[in-house]
Parts: C-alpha cells; sequence; structure tokens
C-alpha cells in the first residue's frame, strides 16, 4: 500500500497519469466511504473530483457532500451524493446526516468566514455528533485549518501579540489569543480519545490555488476579476500592495494537491494522528506572480512603486458591479454577480502581509512527496475559469430550454424520464434536472447529472422551504404516491408541491401527472373486496369514474383546477394513466418484475418450482403492460421468469385454490439473506426489493386492457415488445447484481 500509494502521488506531481474517473456502470462495491462537508469550496471540490478517480488509494470511494446551497450543476458530474444542509443547525444536521451509517472517512473543509470560535465550533460538533455514533465503520476524521494556526486572528494582531516568525513547523506552540482552529483541533482530539480505532489527521494549508464556482474564498479568482475591470476600463494592471508583500517569498498549494495529501493521509498508516503543513513545495513572490497575471489579460503591469502609498483593493473596486455585469453581458459570460465571484478584502489582507513559509519536513519524514510548479497552477486555475464559462456555453446553468422538476425520482418512472431527458437529442432539450426523493440521493442517479433534493413532500414546511427557491422550472412531472390509498395524504403531498413551485417559477409552463390503471379499476382493497365493480376493458380516457373515493380523481382534480388558476393560460397539463409497469429502480419495491425475480430465486435456492399462485381468470385473460421507457403490449409472465431462472413452471391448476403469495413468501426473510450472501448480491433485505402483496393485486385482477387510440390520434406512435421489456427488466437487475 505504501509503496503504491507513493508511486501514485509521484506519478501525478509530474502529470504521468490518466486522471480516469472510475467505472459508473451498475452498482459499485465501495471500500470507502467519504463524507465531504464544505464540498462546493476549493478544498472540498478538489477532494470530491480526486475521489472520483478510479487509481485513487482507498478506492474504489463513494462520496457524500454537503453544502449549505442547493447543489451546483457542476457537482452532479462528481458522482457526489449531495446533502444540502445547514450545518449550524443542530437538528437539521441530525436529521440529515445521521442516516448515512456506512461513513468510513470524514473530510471537514468548512468554516463560517468569520473568527466567531463558538460559531465554528457547533458546526464541526453538529457534524461530529451526528456521524460518529451512528457510523460503526468510521475510521477517520480529517480536518482542514490553515496558516491562521500561525497567525492568529487578524483582528487581534498587534505589537503584544505577535505571530510567529517562519518558516512554520507543525509543533509551534499555539498563539495567546482566541481562535477557532485550535477549537476545531481540540474536538478532533476529544473525538478519537473517545472513538476507538478512529484516527485522524490535520492538514494547514498555505494559500490555496484552485477553483470552485460557489466559492469566495479564492485569491486567484479576485485577481483575475481585478484584471478583467482593468481591462474593461482600459488601464493597467497596478499592484496595491505594500512592499514587502510584493518582494517577500510565499508558498501555496495547489487544490489539487490538497486533494491528494487528505486521500495520503487517510489511506497511509504512516501518517495517521497528525498534524502536517501543506504545501507545493517551492515558493514565490508576488512580484514575478504579477507579470503572469498581466499578461494573461494582456495587460501591463505596474508593481509596487516606492514611495507610494498602499491603497485597499476593496476601495479601488467599490461600485464596479455594473462594470463587471457589462464585461458578463459583453464576454458572454457564466451570470454573476461582482460579490459572488471576488473576495477583494482577502487580496488586501495577502498584500498587506509579511512571507507566509511552511516546512514541508514533517511530511517528507513521513513520506509524502507531492509537489506543484506554484506558477504552473496560478495559470492552471486562470485556465479552469475560462473553461468553466466555455462549459456553461453548453451544460451550465444557465444554458438549458428546459427545466424539469421529478418528483418521485427515485423510483421505476422517475428514474427512467431522468434518464431518457439527459439524453442530448430529448426533444425540449437540453434539459436541466432537479429530482425529489425523501431518502438519500442514491449512488446510480448521480450518473444521470440530476440536481437532487431530498425532501418529504407530506412536510408543507419542508417543502417549501427547498422547493419554492427553484424559480426556474418550466416543467412538473410528479410520478409520486405514498404507498397507501389515503386521499387525504396523496392529495396532501402533491398540494405541497404546486404550492411550492407554481406561485415561484414564472416560466413555468407545464404539469405532467401520472396516475394509472386504478382511474378505471377503482381502489385495490374495495375491487378485491367485489364491492365496487370496475370498468370493463379496453379503457377509454372518457371513462367515467367509479362512484368511490380514488385519490386519483383528487390528483388529477387538482391539475384542473392549478391549470385555470394559472394566469392567461399559459400552464399547459397531461395525465397519464399507465398499466403495468415493467422497469427497474433500486428504490422501488412497486416492481413487478422485481418481485416475481426475487419469488423465482427463493424457489430455485429451496429446489421447488416456480408455481403461479393467482386466479384462473388472471392466468388465461389478456394483460397490457407499460415498459419504463414507453408503452407496450400485452403479455406472458410466469413461464418467461421459469425459464431465465432455469426452474420447472407450474402454471394455475384447475380445481386448485388460489394462494396470497404474501403468504407463501412469509418467513422467507432468512432465505433470501442466505441468497444474497451466497451469490454476492448487493445487500438488500426482502422487504426492500420485492411487493408480494402487488403481484396478489395482479394476480387476482380480470383483464387490463387500455386503449390507445387517443395516442395515436394525437401523434405518439411508440411501442415497445412486452417479453423483451420483462427480459430487459431481468437484464438490469443482474447487471447492478440485485438478483442472482
Amino acid at each position: 500500500m505504501y509503496t503504491d500509494t507513493l508511486s501514485w502521488w509521484f506519478k501525478r506531481s509530474i502529470g504521468d497519469i490518466e486522471q480516469k474517473k472510475a467505472e459508473t456502470n451498475g452498482p459499485r462495491s465501495y471500500q470507502s466511504v467519504a463524507l465531504i462537508v464544505g464540498v462546493t469550496g476549493i478544498a472540498g471540490s478538489g477532494l470530491a473530483e480526486t475521489l472520483s478517480y478510479g487509481d485513487t488509494p482507498g478506492g474504489p470511494w463513494k462520496v457524500y457532500g454537503v453544502g449549505r446551497r442547493s447543489c451546483p450543476d457542476w457537482l452532479t458530474t462528481l458522482n457526489v451524493i449531495y446533502v444540502q444542509c445547514d450545518i449550524t443547525n443542530t437538528q437539521e444536521t441530525h436529521s440529515k446526516l445521521s442516516p448515512l451509517t456506512d461513513i468510513t472517512h470524514v473530510f471537514y473543509v468548512s468554516w463560517t468566514g468569520s473568527e466567531d470560535c463558538q460559531l465554528n465550533a457547533l458546526m464541526f460538533r453538529n457534524i461530529l455528533d451526528s456521524v460518529v455514533p451512528n457510523c460503526p465503520n468510521l475510521k477517520h476524521l480529517a480536518l482542514q485549518t490553515g496558516i491562521k494556526y500561525y497567525w492568529g486572528n487578524m483582528a487581534e494582531m498587534d505589537s503584544t501579540n505577535e505571530p510567529h516568525d517562519c518558516p512554520y513547523y507543525e509543533n509551534l506552540p499555539r498563539l495567546k489569543q482566541d481562535n477557532f482552529y485550535y477549537d476545531l483541533e481540540d474536538l478532533v482530539y476529544e473525538t478519537a480519545l473517545r472513538k476507538s480505532m478512529l484516527t485522524w489527521s490535520i492538514h494547514r494549508p498555505a494559500l490555496i490555488f484552485g477553483f470552485s464556482p460557489c466559492s469566495m474564498m479564492n485569491t486567484v479568482s479576485t485577481l483575475c476579476v481585478y484584471a478583467a475591470i482593468c481591462k474593461h476600463e482600459g488601464r493597467p494592471l497596478v499592484y496595491t500592495g505594500t512592499y514587502v508583500s510584493w518582494t517577500c517569498l510565499w508558498d501555496a498549494v495547489d487544490s489539487e494537491l490538497l486533494a491528494e495529501h487528505f486521500v495520503w493521509a487517510a489511506t497511509c498508516p504512516e501518517a495517521k494522528n497528525q498534524a502536517f503543513n501543506v504545501n507545493n513545495g517551492d515558493v514565490f513572490k508576488w512580484k514575478h506572480l504579477w507579470g503572469v497575471l498581466a499578461k494573461e489579460f494582456d495587460l501591463e503591469a505596474v508593481g509596487y512603486e516606492e514611495g507610494k502609498e498602499p491603497v485597499l483593493l476593496e476601495d479601488v473596486m467599490k461600485d464596479k458591479d455594473k462594470v463587471w455585469d457589462e464585461i458578463v453581458r459583453e464576454n458572454g459570460l457564466v451570470p454573476t454577480r461582482l460579490r459572488e465571484i471576488a473576495a477583494f478584502w482577502l487580496a488586501d489582507v495577502v498584500f498587506r502581509n509579511k512571507e507566509t513559509l511552511c516546512s514541508m519536513n514533517k511530511n517528507k519524514e513521513f513520506g509524502f512527496l507531492g509537489f506543484r510548479d506554484t506558477t504552473k497552477s496560478f495559470l492552471n486555475c486562470i485556465k479552469k475559469m475560462r473553461a468553466y464559462k466555455k462549459k456553461a456555453e453548453t451544460n451550465g446553468p444557465r444554458s438549458y430550454q428546459s427545466v424539469a422538476l421529478i418528483v418521485g425520482v427515485t423510483g421505476i418512472a422517475g428514474s427512467a424520464l431522468a434518464e431518457t431527458l439527459s439524453y442530448v437529442n430529448t426533444p425540449g432539450g437540453p434539459w436541466k434536472v432537479y429530482g425529489v426523493g425523501r431518502r438519500p440521493c442514491p449512488d446510480w442517479l448521480t450518473t444521470l447529472n440530476v440536481v437532487y433534493v431530498q425532501c418529504d413532500v407530506t412536510n408543507t414546511d419542508e417543502t417549501r422551504s427547498k422547493l419554492s427557491p427553484l424559480t426556474d422550472i418550466t416543467h412538473v412531472f410528479y410520478v409520486s404516491w405514498t404507498g397507501s390509498e389515503d386521499c387525504h395524504l396523496n392529495a396532501l403531498m402533491f398540494w405541497n408541491i404546486l404550492d411550492s413551485v407554481v406561485p415561484n417559477s414564472p416560466n413555468l409552463n407545464h404539469l405532467a401527472l401520472q396516475t394509472g390503471i386504478k382511474y378505471y379499476l377503482g381502489n385495490f382493497y374495495y375491487d378485491l373486496q367485489n364491492t365496487n365493480e370496475p370498468h370493463d376493458c379496453p379503457y377509454y380516457e372518457s371513462l367515467p369514474r367509479l362512484k368511490q373515493d380514488n385519490f386519483y380523481h383528487d390528483l388529477e382534480d387538482m391539475v384542473y383546477e392549478t391549470a385555470l388558476k394559472k394566469s392567461n393560460g399559459t400552464l399547459t397539463w397531461s395525465i397519464h394513466r399507465p398499466a403495468l409497469i415493467f422497469g427497474f429502480s433500486s428504490c422501488s419495491t412497486m416492481n413487478m418484475a422485481s418481485t416475481l425475480c426475487v419469488y423465482a430465486a427463493i424457489c430455485k435456492h429451496e429446489g421447488r418450482p416456480l408455481v403461479y399462485t393467482g386466479t384462473r381468470e388472471s392466468w388465461t385473460c389478456v394483460t397490457d403492460a407499460v415498459d419504463s421507457e414507453l408503452l407496450a403490449e400485452h403479455f406472458a409472465y410466469v413461464g418467461r421468469a421459469g425459464k431465465e431462472f432455469d426452474l420447472e413452471a407450474v402454471e394455475y391448476e384447475e380445481g386448485k385454490e388460489p394462494v396470497l403469495l404474501e403468504d407463501v413468501m412469509k418467513g422467507k426473510d432468512k432465505v433470501w439473506d442466505e441468497i444474497v450472501r451466497e451469490k454476492g448480491l448487493v445487500p438488500t433485505r426482502l422487504r426492500e426489493i420485492a411487493a408480494f402483496w402487488f403481484v396478489d393485486v395482479v394476480f387476482r385482477n380480470k383483464e387490463t386492457l387500455s386503449s390507445m387510440n387517443k395516442n395515436k390520434e394525437f401523434g405518439f406512435l411508440g411501442f415497445r415488445d412486452t417479453t423483451k421489456s420483462f427480459l430487459n427488466c431481468i437484464k438490469k437487475m443482474r447487471a447492478y447484481k440485485f438478483i442472482p
């Protein structure tokens, strides 16, 4: 391990490594699970990218990322399971992070932007209290602080409280002043003492050179904005700092190297339980980089002028907001406000400081030999910022023709819709997709560039707080229900969505609702009791409603009412009533195909035939289904399932009383656990992957045929072969290793 990682860091340092993302086809078997707190910042995004590579030590890595704002579009390409969370809120942090019980490594790279010791300590403690007691496999805790450990609080610097002289060594004593870095490091030590076998590392980077569209704590982007404004106004690039800062030696760390440093300390036993400085391993002077910056923007560089009083860059750039708006508009940049992309106060702190040199001796002694060329690192940051503008022209947050909100994105219909909208040739596209689900974002969804919103839509306040800020939505696709026949609860869920989105999305133009053939069959419970006869098939869209409570009726009424209330009649709508859905989602138990496959696997394991448990009528009648990708024709599935699992298929036996599959499968949890273990399947519980009650409903029903004439009249001619659709479901589940 030690030799391999040395080779990895050295190759990355000299650029002799292919940064190939880890394969994402099918489910992953992860060696390590990271929680990155502050994932949208320079350090956090660099770490998330590094962990996505297939050859990163400790991998394959599963990555949870925590951020305060909605998940940015660019982060979805890194296979990060994003958790939007305000970690200053103890209750919210606990509710969102305590369920993530598989975490093995915590990387804390966040702070408030304030020197407030109490608030910064509260944030870190909220993370620790939510994760440490609930993650039995947690083995490493990494904290990023910085050179303020040696400088101290800038506001408290005076002649009586001088910072340390550089070079800075990790064993220098603490300054005698309040410093939240000290408080955070103490929390690490205390946590490690309480949790046996938990190792830790503390990382004290120099000035970080990197880029994240969400981070203002970025010296390079601030200087680039200053240069762009100078260019726009036709004036030279004037250095505004002191003589000392102009001529002294500095060190910096590339955000990629910082990420590698985190991985090294987390995976090399030799580095455990230590604090380390981290920088590129070389030095620079601002008088040298100033010319590099000026050249990049084709500007005259004006350095420090002897006898001239230094000025604050924050004062020089005051009231330049409209100038920046002009630059953005004229150059087709990603729309940003000046205060979002530049932190001039940070440049002023740097330009008024003396030399900062951190010793890297301890790193070398413990085996970390990574390095970067700082001038190249500086130029790479500029290159990345320019590349992001170019990327945004095709993939960025402002370049979409349509913006979808899929409510129920982890289900069979929702996940298939998300995949379809990800294709570049999908009509109405390019599509930006928000996906709403109750549970944490599943790994496989991160490959579809979905901006995931974890939300309990039965909770009115939570739904409004999370969805009302999404003001760019143009299309709502509602493919969710509670799994209950409760009319009030299902209506509340849909109402919460409509009430949060419709008033706040000025460009909303379409509302799509999925109901189903229960519109014609009626409530499952009533139908099984034969108290309310359903319509005869074939089912036409114009058939009258049955005289019984049915939440599908309520939801459809809400669509009509919403469309009427939306001003100018600009909101169109569509209602989709699919037949039995053939598809696969690892998060959906309402899945006929997966339930039958589990039944077949248990029969195979126990050495008995695949017996049809339903009625004579359901065995012989004609039924239609819909592929999760499209609509389809009638099918016959049980014999085919038997063949797929190499089983004898026992058909309906005349005169034999049908039984409930739910009863047949009662007490089979341990059998399924054995199958999962022996076949190396993705660990699931029986109740998570199979809905036997749902099969019983189908196996006790009569024929269900829905007319497709109206679709053809309106121009939809899509079709699927249902037998192939059924087999494709089995193939997908095997590819994901959910069934043997």
